[in-house]
């Protein structure tokens, strides 16, 4: 079953723990006369503030949609058509976006699920029973996912060497309606993710999720693969392999994480029946979605209508010299569909097959699928071939490839394993990331239809903006130079 919106409606309501239930701030506004410290008082209380924290991540401002979208949109994967439409994303596919105008809302839903996992990581009116460490430790977790994602949007990357001051806010204490929390170094919010994850791991005694919308221990270890492989220090190249390592040899068939094999790869994303594409092996975390009206994205919002051709809305298309990289033998190749595709393009674009409109379930309530356990391979690649392991990661790389159906590789260099990256995770907001995590700029080489086509490294374009509205709420938060 999925948690729903509901639920989380019928907590704030009992309980009065959420911040408001819709304030949309890093430094949240007061709540009623009860502290939110004080709201956990059961098991189920606790259950129920951290389901309100994946309830944030939900929104169509966070998970939802826009960091997928984001990761999309802000590289050189997918164009904006120029069909007359309506303008949603325009300003971020264009690379067009004002710090004094813009007001991204990522960041405040990130924030309000780490401020309601801080309630859960920090109370002590309950004993450390098994369930009740399981639950802060699935907590942390949360709060590492919101911390790494807002360090990664907001702030440079760690192997730049610039900037490095410019990390997020860190708030790991309680309900505070008046504080107001400088950013941390980016090293510093890195720590702390580390520190969150591998003392989940350490507590957590359950496996097994209620189900794949919730985070796992596998979930903290798929991430801390991703961490050590962005932050890059001495020695982190060999712990993203040995996180990599964890899941991949945990994983075998018919048990809960598994690798999806080619056969069912395009059901996995295609069916509309959701018990083949949702809750399945090869997923490790997916934002929970219903059909009931309000509790999804709903079509205004949907990823399915910026991607999927659906005879109204006409959005997103992936570039023709992208398609063209992938061989007719490849099977992610038919998750491109060309049919009824906007001929205002030159060159004509072509949507994806990775979202769709309607399931078993109704409209718009596809689940969102965040991490994959394919991602474990190709950290663990891009690892090998960074610490040196050349050899090995040119086995990995080519056996992955002949996994899809694809042609191998000659030779194991970076631009071949970002390459197989983009391939895979087209549509899933990885793009983004993949580049900003090597320092690599990007060019839109067809399809531009403004006037940024060329983004260099460590532009400003690849940190976002904090908005007049957070700096007039916080008057210790500081605009990111160049902005």
């Amino acid at each position: 079953m999925k948690f729903t919106k509901l639920l989380i409606t019928a907590a704030c309501a009992s309980l009065l723990l959420l911040p408001s239930c819709s304030e949309e701030r890093l430094n949240e506004g007061p709540v009623d006369q009860f502290p939110i410290q004080d709201a956990i008082k059961s098991e189920n209380d606790m259950r129920s503030i951290l389901n309100g924290a994946y309830d944030q991540y939900s929104t169509s401002t966070a998970f939802g949609a826009d960091i997928l979208a984001f990761g999309d949109l802000i590289s050189d994967n997918v164009f904006i058509t120029a069909l007359p439409s309506d303008v949603a994303y325009r300003n971020t596919g264009f690379l067009n976006w004002s710090a004094d105008i813009s007001d991204f809302g990522m960041l405040d839903d990130l924030y309000d699920g780490i401020i309601l996992a801080n309630t859960v990581v920090n109370n002590t009116s309950l004993p450390d029973t098994p369930n009740v460490l399981n639950l802060k430790g699935e907590a942390r977790i949360a709060r590492a996912v919101g911390y790494f994602y807002a360090v990664a949007f907001y702030s440079p990357n760690p192997t730049s060497n610039v900037n490095q001051e410019f990390g997020v806010p860190l708030n790991l204490g309680n309900y505070d309606p008046n504080q107001q929390l400088p950013r941390a170094t980016v090293d510093a919010v890195y720590d702390q993710i580390i520190t969150d994850l591998t003392t989940a791991l350490n507590i957590m005694s359950d496996e097994a999720p209620v189900n794949k919308g919730f985070l796992s221990p596998t979930a903290a270890r798929l991430l801390l693969s991703r961490v050590y492989l962005t932050r890059g220090k001495s020695g982190d190249y060999q712990k993203a392999i040995d996180y990599a390592d964890q899941v991949i040899n945990a994983a075998s068939p018919g048990s809960l994480f598994n690798f999806v094999s080619k056969d069912d790869y395009v059901k996995y994303f295609t069916s509309s029946d959701v018990t083949l594409s949702e809750n399945q092996p090869e997923t490790v975390w997916e934002i929970n979605m219903n059909a009931t009206s309000g509790e999804n994205s709903g079509i205004n919002n949907s990823l399915s209508s910026f991607y999927e051709f659906n005879g109204s809305k006409k959005r997103f298309l992936f570039r023709q010299n992208f398609y063209s990289t992938f061989a007719s033998t490849d099977v992610r190749r038919s998750l491109f569909n060309s049919a009824a595709v906007p001929t205002q393009d030159n060159p004509l674009g072509i949507w994806t097959r990775k979202y769709y409109r309607n399931t078993s379930e109704g409209p718009f309530a596809q689940n969102v699928k965040i991490f994959r356990m394919s991602e474990v391979k190709l950290n663990k690649i891009e690892a090998l071939f960074k610490s040196g392991n050349t050899a090995l990661a040119l086995t990995e790389l080519n056996n992955f490839a002949l996994s899809r159906g694809a042609q191998g590789y000659a030779e194991v260099n970076l631009e071949n394993i970002l390459n197989e990256r983009r391939k895979e995770f087209f549509a899933e907001g990885h793009r983004f990331f993949d580049l900003k995590r090597n320092n690599l700029g990007f060019t839109k080489v067809t399809n531009c239809y403004s006037i940024v086509c060329e983004v260099a490294p460590n532009d400003k374009l690849f940190v976002i903006p904090m908005s007049l509205r957070e700096r007039n709420i916080n008057l210790n938060m500081t605009q990111y130079p160049g902005w």
